[in-house]
């Protein structure tokens, strides 16, 4: 139906371009499809937070309208709605313990947990005097790290929601805002981006700072579930690093026209998908580190998150037009040759 067009010349054209598209953005590799399952449409306002189940049966969305909602995957409906959640926007969700329990982060200071089952209050602690910007568990789910506004780094003890240690390279971990956390699988290695200074990697169990990249505005980053690598998104870039030798390795020049505001990887290391305030969805091939999907505008306001299921089925983005997206995220490989981050890295 995409092809129906005022005049039989309009509507062969239009069908030639759209081939040529979808031939030059597929992986030579295989076949790659990225399609809209479901929009979810109920948040009154943006929509800075999103989560899915393990099952990939039900996802949770936290707004700035103050309501955290939950809806079912296969009938696209909201099944339930926390109303004035939080006192402020709400920006981090996190399910825990197998989906049994939700975190949720406003902006401010009180972390909440929930039973996710009958969506009522478990408890909440206050993490220390600052605004919460950013947050990570450790792969137990017995350690919260969270980043603050004033460019500090908190390590809390979830059960007992009392702190154990803090970050620190000089008086705080960074001189600006924390923006995102990653961990290595390990828990033994801490990354941490701050908005306008720099890149550090942290020795976690020593809480020692051991490489600093000082670098230019980054607002992401995401390492790879081997460890090897990690990506980190700038004002329009997105760069990938060398963990091990602690080097920058390859720069995706151009890779969004504003600020990429998210990072998700698939769990082989293989595709990238990033987000930004230009509405677009991208997905990159790090074989041959080209994009092989772009959706243009399907959301028609800046995309503030997005992540991948385990089982790289599904994506999920999170926007300021006050909707959720699904998107069914299918990959139709031949062999495929080592990949080049993996190349440089050896």
């Amino acid at each position: 139906q995409m092809c129906i067009r005022d005049s039989m010349y309009t509507k062969a054209i239009f069908c030639l371009l759209l081939a040529i598209n979808q031939f030059m953005l597929q992986s030579p590799e295989g076949y790659i499809e990225l399609n809209i399952v479901k929009t979810f449409e109920g948040h009154r306002d943006f929509v800075r937070a999103v989560v899915l189940s393990q099952d990939n049966k039900f996802i949770v969305s936290g707004s700035d309208d103050l309501s955290i909602r939950f809806w079912d995957i296969e009938s696209g409906q909201q099944t339930h709605v926390i109303e004035n959640a939080h006192g402020g926007y709400i920006m981090g969700l996190k399910l825990i313990q197998n989906d049994k329990y939700l975190l949720s982060f406003p902006i401010g200071f009180l972390v909440k947990v929930w039973n996710v089952e009958n969506k009522q209050l478990e408890s909440s602690f206050t993490i220390g005097d600052d605004t919460v910007s950013t947050n990570i568990l450790t792969s137990d789910e017995k350690l919260l790290i969270v980043g603050t506004k004033q460019g500090k780094i908190f390590v809390y003890d979830l059960e007992s929601g009392t702190q154990k240690f803090e970050f620190k390279d000089g008086q705080y971990a960074h001189m600006n805002q924390i923006q995102s956390l990653a961990l290595t699988s390990d828990n033994k290695f801490l990354i941490s981006v701050s908005e306008y200074d720099s890149i550090k990697i942290w020795d976690f169990g020593k809480q020692e700072l051991i490489s600093f990249f000082p670098t230019g505005h980054v607002y992401y980053v995401v390492i790879s579930s081997d460890d090897k690598y990690f990506f980190t998104a700038g004002d329009k870039n997105i760069k990938v690093w060398n963990f091990n030798k602690k080097e920058w390795v390859h720069t995706f020049e151009n890779s969004h026209t504003d600020i990429v505001t998210g990072l998700a990887l698939t769990s082989d290391n293989k595709y990238l998908a990033s987000v930004s305030y230009d509405k677009n969805l991208k997905l990159w091939d790090l074989s041959t580190r080209k994009v092989v999907q772009i959706k243009w505008e399907d959301h028609q306001s800046s995309i503030f998150s997005v992540l991948i299921s385990k089982d790289n089925s599904y994506i999920v983005t999170s926007s300021a037009d006050k909707t959720v997206k699904l998107w069914s995220l299918q990959i139709k490989e031949q062999k495929r040759p080592s990949t080049f981050l993996n190349s440089v890295i050896a």
